[in-house]
């Protein structure tokens, strides 16, 4: 069972720095969790990946042991100076509208026209789940590809409009 920062909090009798994590994620669940996404998204070992949310070292680190040759970790609404193609960006986490909506940009120029883009359905905090971000998504030029029913998971691709101008 993986001990979150609230349970150890609890034992040493003290005050948590930090909020306790929402998902605690050990080691083991990460690498799965990883292998998971990076089958989804059909990303080759090498690829170049941001990861948008909070609490994402974890994942940071295991994308980066499977041989990941990049791997960005972004803040949804925080200054980003560099705008590094990546062949995924995945949305872990957001805990609202904006910062749904700031991710969805963030993850779309970062994806360019052939990239993709992962959003966790199960862990966004805001609005009225998977149909809010479908619609913050429609409207960051992004359109559905797949759907995770299970996980809650949405992969989605630059709109068919703008992927038809690049290729232009």
């Amino acid at each position: 069972m993986p001990v979150n920062r609230e349970t150890v909090a609890e034992n040493a009798g003290g005050e948590s720095s930090e909020p306790p994590d929402t998902v605690a994620i050990d080691e083991g669940r990460s690498a799965a969790l990883v292998d998971r996404i990076m089958a989804i998204a059909h990303l080759r070992p090498a690829a170049h990946v941001a990861i948008i949310g909070h609490r994402t070292l974890p994942l940071l680190l295991q994308f980066l042991r499977s041989g990941c040759g990049c791997v960005r970790s972004l803040r949804p609404g925080a200054p980003s100076p560099d705008c590094e193609q990546a062949d995924l960006a995945w949305i872990v986490d957001t805990r609202s509208e904006s910062e749904l909506d700031d991710a969805l940009h963030a993850a779309r120029s970062r994806a360019g026209a052939g990239g993709r883009v992962i959003v966790e359905g199960a862990q966004y905090a805001g609005g009225d789940g998977v149909p809010a971000i479908r619609d913050h998504a429609a409207a960051a030029g992004l359109d559905i590809v797949s759907f995770d029913h299970i996980a809650r998971r949405l992969v989605l691709c630059a709109a068919r409009r703008q992927r038809a101008m690049a290729a232009a």
